[in-house]
């Protein structure tokens, strides 16, 4: 019987160490996995890196758009200004130029009636 039970413990003890080296490749199968997923987040954070950095780029971009915006509303409303007071200045020209036309008639006026009366009396 003990030799029986010795049997039994060493057969116990060869498929123990058959499950242990089981385990040890399982071990060594999960390590290599391991290695992999290592890789792969290092990948993953350089490509979140580099998003990152676009994102901060578009963002800058976006800022600097946001400033053409502005200064080209700017523009517009100086030119609507400008074109404001360029429309005054010609309806102001037009009729100061209508006040010296009228003053030149009546110049013309007087000068060919002085002209008449100096011709009638010689």
């Amino acid at each position: 019987m003990e030799q029986q039970l010795m049997k039994m413990m060493e057969q116990m003890n060869k498929q123990f160490e058959k499950m242990d080296h089981r385990f040890e490749a399982i071990d060594k199968k999960f390590d290599v996995i391991d290695k992999r997923f290592d890789q792969m987040d290092t990948r993953f954070d350089a490509m979140d890196n580099r998003f990152d950095s676009m994102d901060t780029r578009f963002d800058a971009m976006d800022n600097r758009f946001d400033a053409m915006d502005n200064r080209f509303d700017k523009v517009e409303s100086r030119i609507e200004f400008l074109q404001e007071t360029v429309e005054n200045n010609a309806i102001e020209f037009r009729s100061h130029f209508r006040h010296i036309e009228e003053k030149l008639d009546h110049h013309d006026k007087m000068f060919e009636m002085v002209s008449e009366e100096l011709n009638g009396t010689r």
